[in-house]
């Protein structure tokens, strides 16, 4: 036993002796080893340390060339599709509204479709609360009106004869009206509120009979897809198919149209998922292909309480590297629509019209730091 403790401090005192001798052969016969390592010791840390910085400027020069890419695409996009791409007659743009309220967006929708898409079939179902004046702005932007019913969860209850529970976004199923355009091969269904960024025509040829992106970006499990942005193939067996699915499934809850659209495509394995570039929410992200103003964060530009004056709006020329300034970009794009389309007079007729705000001095940033800021005293 004492021979073994004996043993282990001999080993241990033969490896100390051999580690100082190796370190003393390497500080007087290799100083520069030990300067090398020191040094690169310290440029690991200084890496470790900034390396949300680099992230913050590779995101940065990423925005950047995105930005000149929209402009450049805003400027000369139709001058790219002349002579390259016929535009086809059997393709629709598409979107749907129950109100002048989200006729305000349609028409930056139509107006930034028009900048961009090779293909000019614009159509908008309206149902009958859409006054004349907006349709005649929808019109003007390139819009083809269709009269439609308002479908809605007030709707199929009524029609079942359900206590009216008002649950649910206002006419929300009203793009459903779209599966029956059958004189079309395939329509891309956006929203009013949806913003093109870029060029988005390859969506036309994606293969199938339903396409839509998913709810989270890469990295989030959320298994769904919003219903903003819909590619499918119009058929009017579907319709009816999806119509009885509502009934079925409304009894005591009313699924809204995007659950239904889940259940008929992605339960039975015919839903092809978009990536979430298509239909960015909440957060900025790249590539950034399309912007939805879908919830709360920024606000629904047009009935938020702040905004960019048209000078500051025009003067705008800044990456998208907050979400806050899609709204920015939103007004840019319809304060130049209103001048363009001669719609001033009509805009000035509507609710949302704010002459203060729009041709006063506050800057958009500044507002939103002021609480209880309404635009009415400047």
């Amino acid at each position: 036993m004492y021979q073994s403790v004996a043993n282990y401090r001999n080993r241990n005192l033969i490896f100390a002796v051999s580690v100082s001798l190796l370190f003393l052969y390497v500080f007087f016969a290799k100083p520069l080893l030990i300067h090398y390592i020191y040094q690169y010791t310290k440029l690991i840390v200084r890496e470790v340390l900034i390396d949300r910085t680099r992230l913050f400027e590779n995101d940065n020069q990423l925005a950047q060339k995105e930005w000149r890419l929209y402009q450049l695409e805003s400027e000369y996009g139709q001058k790219w599709c002349q002579g390259r791409i016929t535009s086809r007659s059997d393709w629709t743009w598409l979107t749907a509204m129950v109100n002048d309220d989200f006729a305000i967006p349609a028409l930056v929708l139509g107006y930034s479709l028009r900048k961009f898409s090779c293909h000019r079939n614009m159509i908008a179902l309206v149902s009958s609360d859409v006054s004349q004046g907006a349709r005649n702005a929808l019109k003007k932007v390139g819009w083809s009106i269709r009269s439609v019913e308002r479908l809605d969860c007030d709707w199929i209850e009524k029609k079942k004869g359900l206590p009216q529970l008002h649950s649910g976004y206002i006419g929300t199923h009203t793009r459903f009206h779209a599966w029956n355009y059958t004189e079309f091969s395939k329509i891309i269904y956006a929203d009013p509120d949806y913003m093109p960024m870029t060029n988005i025509d390859e969506l036309f040829d994606i293969k199938g009979d339903f396409a839509a992106a998913t709810c989270s970006r890469p990295g989030v499990l959320d298994p769904c897809f919003n219903a903003g942005l819909l590619v499918f193939k119009p058929d009017a067996m579907d319709y009816k198919k999806i119509m009885d699915l509502w009934w079925k499934t409304t009894d005591d809850h009313c699924p809204n149209d995007q659950v239904l659209l889940w259940h008929y495509y992605a339960d039975t394995g015919r839903w092809t998922a978009l990536p979430y570039s298509y239909n960015v929410r909440r957060i900025t992200y790249r590539p950034m292909k399309a912007f939805h103003f879908a919830c709360c964060i920024p606000p629904k530009p047009w009935s938020a309480r702040c905004r960019p004056s048209r000078v500051e709006a025009e003067l705008y020329d800044l990456p998208i590297t907050k979400v806050e300034r899609t709204a920015i970009t939103f007004w840019k794009n319809l304060y130049e629509l209103l001048k363009i389309h001669n719609l001033d007079d009509w805009w000035m007729s509507t609710r949302f019209y704010r002459k203060n705000q729009e041709f006063g001095n506050l800057s958009s940033e500044l507002c939103w730091k002021l609480p209880d800021y309404s635009g009415t005293e400047l």
